[in-house]
């Protein structure tokens, strides 16, 4: 074949890639290979679209040939980047190590990107794999290894056409907090006040940060006065609200800290995410002498904790064991809990009724049932009371009283529930106890 006949075809090639006809075009390139491999734009042009394809095992398996015949292509070299970054790189799934993330991301960088948008593209893979993993250290030394002023402050749109934030605020957002759990804390408040000076959009978050840095610098008074800042307007958030309370804590102010606590937990409804909220409280309270709220508390978070399946920390139930005036034998279920604890946050608030009591309390509630205990299948967390009058009565074991036996004669009230497998309306057992 004529060196006229090669660049006719590698044009007809071009043509049909550009045209988005890429099985052709990859035929045509893969024949171009073949006959004359010192060809860089056929090697990459075949890479190229094994790549677009999702062809990525046949891709890879050409990086390591086409980087030794043609180091001095700049195509065929951003070509194996992206083949690296797209079939590789990306591909790894959450089961991949972090160090196994960061060493094809090393591997990549080697070849010298030039464009920032690949570089940060790189980076951030590793940034995401170590915040998942809470490797701040990681994060603070990976941060580096790009130019933020080079990165886009053009916001991100949702779905919906909504601006979130850009990559250069991500990436400061990212500096920060490396620098609040793994470096220099001073830094991390210069480097907050150049955010919120740069993106007014996020600087409340940056503000927060601030107020962090400031508190892990053990300089209260200037952590107070930001926190006192972002929670003077708007609806904040109620982890701004905990943390501005374990601030005033170590100021000495725990009542203003209590109030702080249960304005944050009436303002969310997830309880799961508030369980050391729950546990906070009932820790402020026991100092306050407050030792029944204080007990609800812990119980709740306890309940929480039971029902998630998580472990209960060793300083939740010695809390449990020393709170007085609270029977431990009638622990109370994760509704009941909940009630209490919702009373006192709005007591505590200065406001008379909590808004949700109705919907939580009014649940036409049989009272002074007593029954036999069936505990059934010891791997299953649930079990019936079968009362005397006639009648059975699901049951939680974790509301049951401690160290309870199977055929215990226990009095209990009883709440209107909904058996999801069976599809209809039942009773659930609540406030159960040793009849005495």
């Amino acid at each position: 074949m004529t060196m006229n006949d090669h660049i006719a075809r590698s044009r007809e090639a071009n043509e049909f890639r550009k045209a988005g006809e890429l099985p052709k075009a990859m035929a045509l390139y893969g024949e171009l290979v073949k006959e004359d491999d010192s060809d860089p734009f056929a090697a990459a042009g075949l890479l190229h679209c094994l790549r677009k394809q999702g062809l990525f095992k046949e891709a890879l398996e050409c990086c390591d040939e086409i980087l030794q015949r043609h180091k001095g292509s700049e195509w065929c070299r951003n070509e194996v980047i992206w083949t690296l970054i797209q079939g590789k790189l990306e591909r790894l799934d959450e089961s991949a190590s972090l160090e196994e993330i960061a060493s094809v991301a090393e591997n990549i960088l080697s070849l010298g990107p030039q464009d920032h948008t690949t570089r940060w593209r790189i980076v951030r893979r590793v940034l995401k794999a170590a915040k998942a993993r809470a490797r701040w250290e990681v994060i603070l030394i990976w941060t580096s290894r790009v130019d933020s002023d080079a990165l886009s402050t053009v916001p991100m749109k949702d779905e919906l056409g909504r601006e979130g934030w850009n990559d250069q605020a991500i990436w400061y957002n990212l500096k920060i907090r490396s620098m609040i759990e793994a470096g220099d804390k001073e830094q991390a408040i210069v480097f907050a006040r150049i955010a919120i000076a740069r993106f007014p959009r996020q600087s409340t978050f940056f503000r927060r940060l601030e107020a962090v840095a400031a508190h892990r610098l053990s300089r209260l008074t200037e952590s107070e006065r930001i926190y006192s800042i972002l929670c003077s307007t708007g609806r904040p958030e109620w982890w701004i609200l905990h943390e501005y309370a374990r601030v005033l804590q170590e100021l000495g102010r725990p009542q203003d800290a209590l109030r702080l606590m249960c304005k944050a937990a009436a303002s969310h409804k997830k309880l799961p995410l508030l369980v050391t909220l729950f546990s906070d409280i009932g820790f402020v309270c026991s100092n306050l002498n407050l030792t029944e709220d204080a007990g609800n508390h812990f119980q709740l978070c306890r309940c929480i904790r039971q029902e998630q399946g998580w472990s209960i920390p060793r300083s939740i139930e010695t809390a449990l064991m020393d709170v007085k005036g609270v029977p431990r034998e009638v622990p109370l279920g994760l509704k009941e809990s909940l009630v209490k604890c919702r009373a006192f946050w709005f007591r505590t608030l200065g406001i008379e009724d909590d808004p949700l009591a109705g919907s939580l309390k009014n649940r036409n509630i049989i009272q002074g049932l007593q029954g036999k205990l069936q505990l059934g299948d010891p791997n299953k967390p649930f079990c019936f009371i079968f009362a005397e009058k006639g009648g059975s009565y699901f049951c939680l074991k974790n509301d049951l009283p401690i160290e309870i036996l199977d055929g215990a004669i226990l009095s209990f009230d009883a709440m209107p529930s909904f058996d999801k497998k069976k599809n209809k309306a039942s009773w659930k057992a609540i406030n159960v106890r040793l009849r005495s």
